[in-house]
C-alpha cells in the first residue's frame, strides 16, 4: 500500500509551473464565441506534451476540433487510470478582462480558472510529474483533454466510442477539492404546444398556445415538481426539473399559435429515460382529457441519434477508485469529507454510463464561481490538486487488476 508521496515525484513536481501552465490556458480563449474554438488550446497542451517526450495524439472529435491525449504505458499488472478535463469554457460574458490570466493575492483570475482550466493544469502538471520522475507505473496513466463540455459533449462521447478506455478515470471539474462519487443525470427536453393562430379581435376562434402551455406549468410546478421530491438516492438526492425558457407569439394582438417550453430534467438511478418522458407525457393526456383542444409534441431537446445518453452514476464508496482517491488526500494533507454528488453534469456521466470506466469528479476551485464575471482559483488549491492527482496515479496505477 502507498502510504507517502514518492519523493522523486514531489522534487519533479516541484519543477513544473503549474500556475504558469493555467494562466497561460485561461490567456487563450476557447469558448463557442472564438472562430478556432478550441484548437489553441488543443496545440498548447500537445506542444508541452510533445516537448516533454511523451507519447501523444490529436484526434478530430468534430470537424476542425480537437481532443489531445498523452500516455504513460505502465509495466503491466495494474489499474489504468484516465486523468481527463475540457478545455472549452462558457463565453465571457459581462466578466472585465476575462483572458488576463492574471495572478493575484494568491489566485488566478479569468474565464476558466476553476471551469476547468486550472483543473487540467493540475492534471497536466502531475502527469509531466510522472514522467519526469521515472516512476514506472505498473498501470497505463492518460492524459486527456476534450472539447465541447460547456454545449454536446462532442469530445467525450467520442473518448466513449474510440478509446483509450481505461478502469479508473478522474474528471477535475471544481468540487474545491472534495470527492464526488457522482451526479445525476441530465435531458433537455422540448414541449411544443400547438394552438390556432388567428387575429386578436376574433379570439373566440383561436386557440391561445401560451394560455394552454400556462396549464402545462400549472401541472409541472403544482403536481409533479412535488412528486418528484418524494424519490430519493442517498448520495445524488432529489430528481429536479427545471423550466429554463418558454418563446411563444408574434405579437400582442396576434392570438400565438405556437408555445415552446423548454425543460431541464435530472434524474436519479431507479429512474429511466423512458420513465422520464412518459411522466410529462401522462401529464399532457391529463391535460387534453381536461379541455380537447390542448395539443402538446414532447421530443429531445437534441435528436437521439446525435448525443449518448446522459445517465446518472453513483460509484460506490468501497470501489478501488474511491478508496485510492481517499488514500491519497490523506498522504496530501487534503480534508477527508465525506464523499458527497456533483451538483451538475460533467463528462463523467458518459464515461460512466457508455463504457466499463469507474469515475469520480474531483477538481481545485468551488463551482460557485464558475460561468461568473468573478470566476477565480485559488494558487494554493491549483498547487494540492496537482500533488493530489499524481499521488493518485502512483497508488491507483500501482494496485493489481
Amino acid at each position: 500500500m502507498v502510504i507517502e508521496t514518492n519523493p522523486i515525484f514531489q522534487h519533479a513536481l516541484a519543477g513544473i509551473d503549474v500556475i504558469q501552465i493555467a494562466s497561460d490556458l485561461v490567456k487563450i480563449p476557447s469558448c463557442s464565441q472564438t472562430r478556432i474554438r478550441e484548437n489553441d488550446v488543443s496545440a498548447y497542451l500537445y506542444k508541452i506534451l510533445n516537448d516533454e517526450g511523451i507519447p501523444a495524439e490529436v484526434t478530430e472529435a468534430l470537424p476542425g476540433r480537437f481532443n489531445v491525449t498523452g500516455f504513460l504505458q505502465g509495466s503491466g499488472g495494474g489499474r489504468s487510470l484516465m486523468l481527463c478535463g475540457h478545455m472549452d469554457t462558457v463565453p465571457a460574458y459581462d466578466m472585465q478582462d476575462p483572458y488576463s490570466g492574471l495572478v493575484e493575492d494568491g489566485c488566478l483570475y479569468g474565464r476558466g480558472a476553476c471551469d476547468m482550466k486550472g483543473p487540467l493544469a493540475a492534471m497536466l502538471a502531475a502527469f509531466i510529474a510522472v514522467k519526469r520522475s521515472g516512476v514506472r507505473l505498473k498501470g497505463d496513466l492518460v492524459f486527456a483533454a476534450v472539447i465541447d463540455e460547456e454545449e454536446m459533449g462532442k469530445g467525450v462521447d467520442y473518448l466513449a466510442l474510440h478509446g483509450p478506455f481505461v478502469d479508473g478515470a478522474v474528471i477535475g471539474e471544481p468540487t474545491s477539492m472534495r470527492l464526488a462519487l457522482g451526479h445525476k443525470g441530465l435531458e433537455w427536453i422540448r414541449v411544443e404546444v400547438i394552438g390556432k393562430k388567428v387575429h386578436g379581435g376574433r379570439m373566440d376562434l383561436g386557440i391561445n398556445a401560451i394560455t394552454m402551455v400556462g396549464r402545462l406549468i400549472e401541472k409541472i410546478t403544482n403536481e409533479y415538481a412535488p412528486q418528484l421530491k418524494t424519490r430519493l438516492h442517498p448520495l445524488l438526492g432529489q430528481p429536479t426539473i427545471n423550466i429554463g425558457r418558454i418563446e411563444g407569439g408574434d405579437q400582442p394582438s396576434t392570438v400565438p399559435g405556437m408555445c415552446t417550453l423548454e425543460i431541464d430534467r435530472r434524474w436519479i438511478p431507479g429512474e429511466s429515460l423512458e420513465q422520464v418522458y412518459r411522466e410529462l407525457e401522462e401529464i399532457i393526456y391529463r391535460l387534453q382529457k381536461e379541455d380537447p383542444r390542448f395539443k402538446a409534441e414532447v421530443r429531445g431537446y437534441y435528436p437521439a441519434e446525435e448525443l449518448l445518453p446522459h445517465h446518472p452514476f453513483c460509484t460506490e464508496a468501497t470501489d478501488p477508485l474511491a478508496v485510492s482517491a481517499l488514500r491519497s488526500m490523506k498522504v496530501v494533507g487534503l480534508t477527508s469529507l465525506e464523499p458527497t454528488a456533483f451538483p451538475a453534469w460533467s463528462d463523467a456521466g458518459i464515461l460512466a454510463g457508455c463504457t466499463k470506466t469507474k469515475c469520480i469528479v474531483m477538481g481545485p476551485g468551488d463551482l460557485a464561481l464558475a460561468h461568473t464575471a468573478s470566476e477565480m482559483i485559488e494558487v494554493s488549491e491549483l498547487e494540492k490538486a496537482a500533488h493530489f492527482y499524481g499521488q493518485m496515479a502512483m497508488d491507483y496505477c500501482e494496485k493489481d487488476i
